[in-house]
């Protein structure tokens, strides 16, 4: 499995359960939710499961904000594609109006797998 090389991870509250290794965004101050559209503004990449019982006990999530971090693929995503974000906070290759949150430096071979991402967010949308 890939393996991160963080740079800046950091932690928020997180306002609904969370799966680790995809996107989150900004839902109030100190606070992540899922990212739910290819456009929404990511703030970084979940590092560990939150569950709903664990958040009322006061667990918050630890966010990759930027070095290389492992991301759950939606698809096959080869090394040096540009990787946006799918409407469930997966990986995937971007593509025209996408946010492109990073690029691919390990390989992820299909739905479900993990690859590595170098990200630069908060991103540009592709042309």
């Amino acid at each position: 499995m890939p393996t991160g090389n963080f740079i800046q991870d950091k932690g928020y509250d997180a306002a609904v359960a969370l799966v680790k290794y995809r996107a989150v965004k900004f839902s109030a101050v100190e606070t992540v939710t899922p990212c739910t559209a290819v456009t929404d503004m990511v703030v970084g990449v979940v590092q560990h499961d939150v569950a709903t019982l664990e958040i009322a006990k006061g667990k918050g999530a630890a966010v990759r904000r930027a070095g290389a971090t492992v991301m759950e693929a939606n698809e096959a995503i080869a090394v040096g594609q540009e990787v946006a974000i799918h409407t469930n906070g997966t990986a995937k290759v971007a593509v025209a109006t996408n946010r492109i949150i990073g690029i691919c430096d390990e390989a992820a071979s299909g739905i479900g797998k993990y690859c590595r991402v170098t990200l630069s967010l908060p991103g540009t949308i592709k042309a």
